[in-house]
């Protein structure tokens, strides 16, 4: 949720949020660069928000004031030059934490580990990013305060590590010995984050899946605009080793990538009917979802809350030329009482606040805001 100060585009004047009314329209993103105006559907308020607000500001000036939970769109900038202090989850052992200079070097690393099973067929990696630093010094120091504050393990997950000092047993034992999950929770509601959105998913298996094991659900990630033509249509895609022919994949355009896969895509204009569809196949076929949206013509955002965003991701803000990218640059926490505002929008399902991309009341708040709405109402 929004401070009510965040200025947005409404009936073609910058006003206040908290002088927004139902009705109103409102300008918000389109997808692959574009904007497009949307109709303020219903108005949500919390009056009494007393704790934690973040101000997220980029290279260009663009800030944002808000609610930890409040969904955004970000990215890893691979040209950005940070210290990742992160916090990872190996569903047969536990939680750990490390750092990173090459977040996705790294990431690459762990999938190629197949043989850290513990003769389990499948594993699955989860991994947060916690904070981010330029300073190679400050981001040692958040490492250490993080181990010895939560007493997490900062040891690698396999003794085939090349920085590995422990066998496989050992490894496991240590972990056995530790609450893990328990401190890694505190971890996360400490620097305000929600465990149910990893920036990082990864699955090991000792063997090759005849399928993949997850759906990339792109909204506005087709080629063509809806028949209203209020945005691009949304897209869903599956790559597979193995041709699939279920009745429900029947509705797929196929065709053959250099690797020797499968892509199957297909796309929908309606919103609800899109999730519907992904629901289905996830709930088939025990695929992930992976939930995106193309708001450039570079690659596609993921939703985060505004507490995932971290220094250095890429962001989408409103410029000259309709939606563009931009550096996260600085992050600050204050305390803050008073009443904090959100919108319900029609087709477009996320509107332009301080010049961000933000996503639109879709029916499912954060915990933090969705109490402090029960006891407001």
């Amino acid at each position: 949720m929004l401070s009510g100060e965040t200025r947005l585009l409404a009936n073609d004047q910058a006003r206040p949020i908290k002088d927004v009314r139902e009705n109103c329209e409102i300008t918000g993103a389109m997808g692959w660069g574009e904007t497009g105006k949307t109709v303020v559907s219903d108005i949500f308020v919390q009056f009494d928000h007393k704790g934690p607000v973040l101000t997220l500001t980029t290279s260009k000036g663009a800030i944002l004031k808000c609610s930890p939970d409040q969904s955004c769109f970000a990215r890893l900038n691979p040209l950005s030059r940070v210290y990742y202090l992160f916090l990872m989850e190996r569903s047969s052992l536990g939680f750990k934490v490390g750092l990173s200079n090459d977040l996705m070097r790294d990431v690459f690393a762990m999938q190629s580990m197949k043989s850290d099973l513990f003769n389990q067929q499948e594993v699955t990696d989860r991994l947060w990013i916690i904070e981010a630093s330029e300073n190679q010094a400050q981001a040692c120091f958040l490492e250490k305060y993080a181990t010895f504050k939560y007493g997490l393990p900062n040891i690698p997950f396999s003794d085939k590590h090349a920085q590995s000092e422990l066998s496989d047993n050992m490894i496991r034992e240590l972990f056995n010995r530790i609450d893990t999950p328990s401190r890694a929770h505190q971890m996360l509601m400490d620097w305000l984050m929600f465990e149910d959105f990893p920036h990082i998913t990864v699955r090991l298996s000792k063997t090759n899946p005849a399928a993949s094991n997850a759906i990339q659900f792109i909204l506005f990630g087709g080629a063509e605009k809806t028949r209203k033509q209020n945005g691009f249509v949304h897209l869903i895609r599956i790559d597979s080793s193995i041709e699939l022919n279920r009745a429900e994949h029947k509705q797929f355009k196929r065709r053959m990538s250099s690797r020797g896969l499968w892509n199957l895509e297909v796309t929908r204009d309606d919103l609800e009917e899109a999730q519907l569809f992904v629901k289905t196949l996830s709930c088939l076929d025990n695929l992930e979802v992976i939930k995106k949206i193309q708001l450039t013509k570079k690659a596609p955002f993921y939703i985060l809350p505004a507490s995932h965003v971290k220094t250095g991701m890429t962001v989408p803000i409103l410029g000259d030329r309709g939606i563009e990218e931009d550096t996260v640059v600085s992050i600050s926490v204050e305390d803050y009482q008073g009443p904090l505002f959100d919108l319900k929008v029609e087709a477009l399902h996320n509107y332009i606040a301080g010049q961000w991309v933000v996503m639109a009341y879709s029916g499912s708040l954060g915990p933090n805001a969705r109490k402090s709405l029960e006891r407001s109402g």
